[in-house]
């Protein structure tokens, strides 16, 4: 496809830091030394919010002028800059007008890669484009991962931690695998907070991702726990515990009220390690231990 890379945060759930993980992993990406594309492709704008493109998002050209049939908008004209290094695609207020016209356009499942990302990464405009798709199954969600061709899936705790990944596999990936090569660069458990010698949701998902076999592939090193580490923790030799994961930090939060992303608003947040290893994920295509 090109030199470059695009990658879609996406899974088929809302709730799981969606956008705080694509935003954040583009920011890291600029702070390695490289031309980065945020393309927020969720109608309800929250990554756009939290940049600061209110006015973007309501504003008369947005992507749809670029992939829609009767647009005539270069990818310019609806990318803006931002202070950290990086630029924005903001998503718009009329993506689901955009939506409805995909459904009716030539070959709307592929406009988003041959009008928008193959073309800026070809061209050496960008070396990366990270995609905060929807969280349903839609004409701009396969949009998305088809032009990117990778993903990383996000994972919060709870009772159905690994329902929205199985639920993805089952309506969204394994469809689209019929037609293209779609890689799973990372699954990412987010938003982890409680101990790990103890039998909770942070526990069996952590358990879960590293214990079987078709996750444990995709698991970053930042959550990496192997059998023997496992027997240590309960046996309580091993200390002190490991806090697998990105960890549920304030200061996520605060940085989204900041307009920022978490490396400018707290530049010694100890989440920053994690999300350089998820920036790295993106550079190799995919996990290496």
């Amino acid at each position: 496809m090109s030199t470059g890379r695009a990658v879609s945060v996406a899974i088929l759930k809302g709730g799981v830091g969606k956008s705080t993980i694509a935003v954040n992993i583009t920011e890291r990406l600029a702070a390695r030394g490289h031309d980065a594309l945020f393309i927020d492709l969720d109608p309800n704008g929250h990554a756009s919010m939290g940049l600061g493109f209110d006015e973007a998002y309501r504003a008369d050209l947005d992507i749809g002028d670029v992939l829609l049939e009767e647009g005539d908008a270069d990818p310019g004209e609806v990318i803006h800059e931002t202070e950290y290094g990086f630029d924005v695609l903001p998503s718009s207020n009329n993506l689901e007008v955009v939506e409805d016209g995909l459904r009716n356009a030539t070959m709307g499942d592929v406009r988003l890669r041959r009008f928008l990302v193959e073309p800026l990464l070809e061209d050496g405009t960008y070396d990366y484009i990270v995609t905060d798709s929807p969280a349903y199954r839609g004409k701009l969600a396969d949009n998305a991962l088809i032009a990117s061709g990778n993903m990383m899936l996000p994972l919060v705790p709870g009772n159905e931690a690994l329902a929205g990944f199985e639920r993805t596999m089952e309506r969204q990936i394994s469809p689209l695998r019929n037609h293209i090569d779609l890689d799973i660069l990372a699954i990412v458990p987010n938003r982890l907070s409680e101990r790990i010698d103890q039998q909770n949701n942070d526990r069996r998902l952590v358990e879960n991702l590293n214990t079987k076999e078709h996750l444990e592939q995709y698991t970053p090193n930042f959550a990496r726990i192997t059998d023997e580490e496992f027997e240590r923790i309960d046996s309580g030799d091993l200390r002190p515990l490991p806090k697998p994961g990105l960890r549920d930090r304030r200061a996520f939060t605060y940085a989204f009220g900041e307009s920022q992303p978490l490396a400018h608003y707290a530049p010694d947040n100890d989440q920053l390690p994690h999300l350089d290893e998820l920036a790295e994920i993106v550079e190799q295509g995919g996990v290496e231990r």
